[in-house]
């Protein structure tokens, strides 16, 4: 039980913790759009940079409704655990596993294309139009000069700090999809019937054994019941498996009642097993055998 609210306290930590932290992301992607400058310069710039301007543009939009889209499935995953919604627990938890896929091929896309050295003088040529950019950047080291390079180091440092982030990300993750197993397992045991429960075979369904007896070395004087145990027939000696007498038992009916009490059965022979035995008339159960040596 301590394991199980031990869990499911983290994954309240995780989903709410993610909700604020993509909703402030979203909230800063939506005021830095205002910020940039978007409207060209020039006829002639409008004319060949159209399509460079859109491109950002969209780019900058879905990145604004990916942190706008992930801060809603947290608070789904963060509702669906406070009110034990396994629903959206699991539409959290895949979406949590596709989202991490995306990001760990988009993270090596965006380090391969860094790399590319017409990629960073693409990127530095937008920043020449953005002096805000550079104005907020310059305490950096930022400047129009060592753009590329600054850029290039940028990116490493980017790539390390988005590595540890996605370390994060798995733990969070795997604690997540542990509780939802934690809590779908726990669901089924209290939904699971009786009925479907496993129960022992009934010993009165069984047909009759076969069972092999000894007799006894010498007779029994003090007419105490005798008691029969299980031993192994090959556990026998040759000579002892010459002398046991085939017989066969039917098993009868046991109660499930807790309460009787033994000598209450004995007051029912009925419900113990019957030993049939192929005996004459003044014969007894277990007459004595004399061995006899076999002569020369």
């Amino acid at each position: 039980m301590l394991r199980y609210t031990t869990q499911r306290t983290a994954s309240l930590v995780i989903t709410l913790s993610g909700a604020a932290v993509h909703a402030a992301l979203a909230i800063q992607v939506a005021a830095l759009w205002r910020s940039l400058k978007w409207e060209p310069e020039s006829e002639w710039e409008s004319a060949h940079d159209e399509w460079r301007v859109d491109s950002i543009q969209i780019l900058w939009a879905l990145l604004s409704a990916y942190f706008a889209s992930s801060a809603v499935v947290c608070g789904l995953g963060f509702y669906g655990i406070t009110k034990n919604k396994p629903g959206y627990i699991r539409f959290y938890r895949d979406y949590s596993i596709a989202d991490f896929a995306v990001c760990v091929i988009s993270l090596f896309s965006a380090t391969h294309a860094v790399l590319d050295k017409s990629t960073r003088a693409g990127v530095c040529e937008e920043l020449s139009r953005q002096p805000e950019i550079i104005r907020d950047l310059g305490d950096l080291g930022l400047s129009l000069e060592n753009c590329e390079r600054w850029i290039e180091r940028a990116s490493m440092l980017c790539f390390a700090l988005v590595v540890v982030v996605l370390v994060g990300r798995l733990h969070c993750l795997l604690a997540v999809s542990k509780y939802y197993r934690m809590h779908i397992t726990r669901r089924q045991a209290a939904t699971l019937p009786l009925a479907h429960l496993p129960s022992a075979p009934s010993p009165a369904s069984a047909g009759p054994q076969r069972i092999y007896l000894l007799p006894q070395d010498r007779a029994d004087t003090s007419g105490e019941p005798v008691i029969y145990a299980p031993v192994p027939l090959s556990s026998l000696s040759p000579q002892a498996q010459a002398r046991a007498k085939e017989a066969w038992v039917s098993p009868g009916e046991r109660t499930h009642r807790h309460h009787r009490s033994r000598s209450h059965a004995h007051h029912h022979p009925a419900e113990t097993g019957r030993i049939v035995l192929p005996i004459a008339p003044g014969e007894p159960l277990l007459p004595a055998y004399e061995v006899q040596e076999a002569k020369a």
